[in-house]
């Protein structure tokens, strides 16, 4: 079995970035030929393996690229993309390489979708966001601040003004979505890849009918430690990008109402941060940190917050949370969810509102329901942690089904 695993990064800078990388990594230790083709560099020494092919593409990151109107039509459809991937594939053995597509919207453009296809080879593609059905990627009206509830592509979704940059964005986007849906439909029987039950509920209505789903939980390096004594702390976490949909708006007042402090460990644009000044002054905001800097501010934190406004596949952040005894409080309507059970090993909120999500922190000032939390997380994760082994198991069997269904 051969794999061409396609990234726009060939560095990890992300969790999509990171599971594409991680993935290789783990189906190369387990016999599996791998070749990552990737657009953006640095390359990871993770992909440092013999049986792994480092193809690079030299392109660049869409925004990047020069001028608006070079940018937009190379997002739409990246032409030298198309011949990198379409000469790549035509060099592998058919009958036993598959396609697996993580992220093309940076770099490679829906031309990765359309050479795979192209190819005849069976074609994988994980939903590490809904970029396969929505222009905008999140199914997430930027402007309400809210999930999407229009159709993708629907007349009311292309006149729709919600993406976070303007209208004349949006209208890129819907060209790249279009392109993007001729070429989903040029596949014969794709394999989409869920991070969670929940985003495959979302997306599967969405996709093209013929296509086969499965849901393989993102996989998470953690070493076993005794849980974090988060009782010795007192200030919630938060970790990631801080953009709108992220909710960290809503998050900043929560904390000042609760009387929690509060530490952001990330970044985000100037006028993001501005907002989170004016909402909470005592906020902290860490800017972003190496790996092992991040596992040390989540064990030194009270508990973890994720709340995501918009329908967030699977946010890893979660897992590594439990991993550490700290629990977390989430809105049941990201993937991560169904990882906890609420009251037992964290909070569980119907959606993310500021009264709920205060109500949530003050719950967890008390230090012997704080503890109970962390330690049952802690146990629930270790029970049957989400290691990089089985995820390469449950890949494996997916890309045996994938070839199975197209021969």
């Amino acid at each position: 079995m051969r794999v061409v695993i396609v990234s726009d990064f060939g560095w990890i800078n992300g969790g999509a970035a990171k599971v594409a990388i991680e993935s290789a990594r783990g189906l190369a230790e387990a016999g599996v030929e791998v070749v990552f083709a990737y657009a953006i560099g640095p390359v990871s020494d993770r992909l440092d393996h013999p049986l792994i092919d480092v193809a690079h593409f030299a392109g660049e990151e869409v925004w990047q690229v020069g001028s608006k109107v070079a940018a937009a039509r190379q997002g739409i459809w990246n032409a030298r993309a198309h011949a990198f991937l379409s000469e790549l594939l035509a060099k592998q053995p058919r009958g036993e390489t598959l396609v697996h597509l993580h992220q093309w919207t940076k770099a490679f453009s829906p031309a990765a979708i359309a050479a795979a296809g192209e190819s005849g080879m069976p074609v994988a593609i994980t939903m590490h966001d809904y970029f396969s059905f929505c222009p905008v990627g999140g199914y997430f009206d930027f402007k309400a601040g809210a999930p999407c509830r229009r159709r993708p592509m629907s007349i009311g979704c292309v006149t729709a003004n919600c993406d976070r940059a303007s209208y004349i964005h949006k209208l890129v986007r819907v060209a790249r979505q279009w392109r993007s849906d001729k070429a989903l439909r040029g596949l014969q029987r794709p394999l989409f890849i869920h991070v969670s039950a929940f985003a495959r509920d979302v997306a599967e209505p969405f996709l093209p009918r013929t296509a086969r789903h499965v849901v393989i939980e993102n996989m998470m390096n953690a070493t076993p430690h005794a849980p974090a004594d988060v009782a010795k702390s007192r200030h919630a976490t938060f970790v990631g990008r801080l953009t709108q949909e992220k909710g960290i708006l809503v998050l900043a007042q929560a904390a000042r109402e609760a009387g929690v402090a509060l530490r952001f460990v990330g970044d985000g644009d100037d006028e993001i941060k501005a907002a989170v000044a004016g909402l909470n002054p005592d906020a902290e905001i860490t800017g972003w940190l190496d790996s092992y800097a991040v596992l040390a501010e989540l064990r030194a934190a009270r508990c973890l917050v994720v709340p995501s406004l918009w329908y967030e596949t699977g946010p890893l952040t979660v897992g590594e949370a439990m991993a550490q005894g700290v629990p977390p409080i989430v809105p049941r309507t990201i993937g991560a969810a169904g990882r906890v059970r609420d009251g037992i090993d964290g909070l569980v909120l119907p959606a993310v509102e500021a009264g709920a999500l205060t109500e949530a922190l003050i719950a967890l000032r008390d230090d012997a329901f704080a503890s109970r939390l962390g330690r049952a997380a802690h146990q629930a994760f270790w029970a049957e942690p989400p290691v990089l082994g089985r995820h390469v198991e449950a890949l494996r069997a997916s890309y045996r089904a994938a070839f199975a269904a197209t021969a």
